[in-house]
């Protein structure tokens, strides 16, 4: 088995920090320094149909409700007028869209499984 992965960050409250980096982060290249409980792990996003983006992300040092485990980020941006002729159009990217996010959330509970 392999060391785990660690990186290490500037932070404007504790300094230089070394802490464990879960294998499907980017990474935290061009991130300016925050606070400790503020450190969030984000995976590469993905994009369907052009309205949403989904990524894993996690928030270990988050005061209150730390996320012990990756979650599933998701931003939906579609506002449309459409014509009745154009719903199979919406059908298709309503579809596409179901499964990046079905993807999404197999990857968070494999994820949660392994950790466990």
């Amino acid at each position: 088995m392999s060391a785990p992965r660690t990186v290490t960050l500037a932070t404007t409250d504790r300094g230089v920090v070394t802490i464990p980096e879960p294998g499907w982060c980017r990474g935290h290249a061009g991130e300016p320094p925050q606070r400790f409980t503020d450190l969030t792990h984000h995976s590469i996003p993905a994009r369907a149909a052009g309205i949403l983006t989904v990524h894993l992300s996690q928030a270990p040092y988050l005061v209150g409700s730390p996320e012990r485990q990756p979650i599933v980020s998701v931003v939906l941006d579609y506002h449309q007028d459409l014509r009745a002729e154009q719903m199979p159009e919406l059908y298709e990217a309503l579809r596409s869209v179901q499964r990046v996010l079905s993807f999404a959330a197999a990857e968070a509970i494999r994820l949660r499984g392994d950790a466990s």
